[in-house]
């Protein structure tokens, strides 16, 4: 059975944000155990692919303006923290590094693009 050139068009939309959604299931699920090296291989695959498929030119600005505030704000967070000797839940802390690694991942996918298209002169 052949799939026709419109279906498999739609698949590979679809791929970008199914991608991100399961990626923040994986985020929420992953906080309640104790993380591995394969989680972040996952999730960083997972932050690619919505990074190549699901951020459109006009839309990588916000995200990366989005993601570069919420890494800096977890990372002042964090020093507070420990500075302060505050005791933080580590679900918390998991929750956090797995969203940084979901959308660093695909963050740097984004910013390779912008710099890929402004070298062009597009």
């Amino acid at each position: 059975m052949k799939i026709g050139k419109d279906a498999e068009s739609k698949m590979m939309t679809m791929l970008g944000p199914v991608a991100f959604y399961i990626g923040l299931l994986i985020v929420i699920i992953a906080m309640f155990v104790t993380p591995s090296g394969w989680l972040y291989v996952v999730l960083g695959i997972l932050g690619v692919i919505v990074g190549l498929l699901n951020i459109t030119s006009k839309e990588s600005g916000p995200f990366l303006f989005a993601t570069i505030a919420f890494i800096v704000a977890a990372l002042g967070m964090q020093q507070l923290i420990t500075a302060n000797h505050v005791n933080v839940p580590n679900e918390l802390t998991r929750l956090a590094a797995n969203i940084t690694v979901l959308v660093g991942a695909a963050a740097i996918i984004i910013a390779l693009k912008a710099i890929y298209e402004a070298a062009r002169g597009k």
